[in-house]
Parts: structure tokens; C-alpha cells; sequence
């Protein structure tokens, strides 16, 4: 009889210690992030502008597979844009990684900017902040 209880106890054991495996994977990962997603930041690019304040809001559209787009208004010392979003993300299975972003029709063709990515664990909201040398600006979205 003990036997048995043994070999039921062992296989309890490895069923949750699998489930619990599959759990942490499926934590975070690129999937996560999947639809649309408002956003709010502002910042400052100090060695181009300094003292200049900009603030931009907008919305990235997450394809799920490491891909994003959206749109955002942004104000540049009072200089009023409305542009176009495309880049790339990467998640971790901690929920942190990072995004590349440009912004389509401002600035100079091929630019980009990069972040550190940070996403809640339920998915719904995340928070960026721009790595970039000689820039201070950080973003929140959420779903």
C-alpha cells in the first residue's frame, strides 16, 4: 500500500512542478502584448533642445509577434505634431525587454529611439523609458 501512496505522491509532484513550469513560461513573452494599447509620456532630448519639454500621446497597436504600429500628437515646446509608429518589441519571461521605435515622417528618415520595456503581469498596462544617451523621456500604456 505504501508503494502505491508513493508512486501517486511522485506523480502529484511531477504534474505540478510541470504545470508550475508551464505557468512561468507562459508568464510573459512577445504574445502578451496583442491589440491596442494608450499610451501618455513626455520627456526631454537635452543635448539637441535643452530645457524644450515634449509630451505625446497615442496608442501602439501590438501585433503579438514582436511588431508594433499606432500614431501619436505629440507637443515639442508647443511645436504640435501628429505622426505615424512602427517599430519592433522583445518581452522576457519576466515581463521586461526592450522596443525600438521610429517615427514615421518626423525627423530623420531610418531614425529610431530605444527603450526599456516593463509590462504589469496581467499584460494590461507597461511603462518604456527612452535608453538613448543625452534623452530623458518615459511613456505608460496601457490596454
Amino acid at each position: 500500500m505504501s508503494k502505491v501512496i508513493w508512486n501517486v505522491s511522485l506523480a502529484i509532484l511531477l504534474l505540478a512542478s510541470t504545470s508550475i513550469a508551464v505557468r512561468s513560461e507562459e508568464l510573459c513573452s512577445v504574445g502578451v502584448l496583442k491589440g491596442s494599447y494608450i499610451f501618455a509620456g513626455r520627456g526631454f532630448i537635452e543635448a539637441v533642445e535643452p530645457t524644450i519639454q515634449r509630451v505625446h500621446y497615442g496608442v501602439f497597436i501590438f501585433d503579438g509577434a514582436g511588431k508594433l504600429s499606432g500614431k501619436q500628437s505629440s507637443s515639442r515646446g508647443g511645436k504640435i505634431g501628429r505622426e505615424k509608429l512602427e517599430g519592433t518589441y522583445t518581452l522576457d519571461a519576466d515581463c521586461t525587454g526592450t522596443l525600438i521605435l521610429a517615427t514615421v515622417g518626423y525627423g530623420k528618415p531610418g531614425f529610431e529611439t530605444h527603450w526599456d520595456l516593463y509590462v504589469t503581469e496581467d499584460h494590461k498596462r507597461g511603462h518604456i523609458v527612452r535608453m538613448d544617451e543625452g534623452n530623458m523621456a518615459v511613456r505608460s500604456f496601457e490596454k
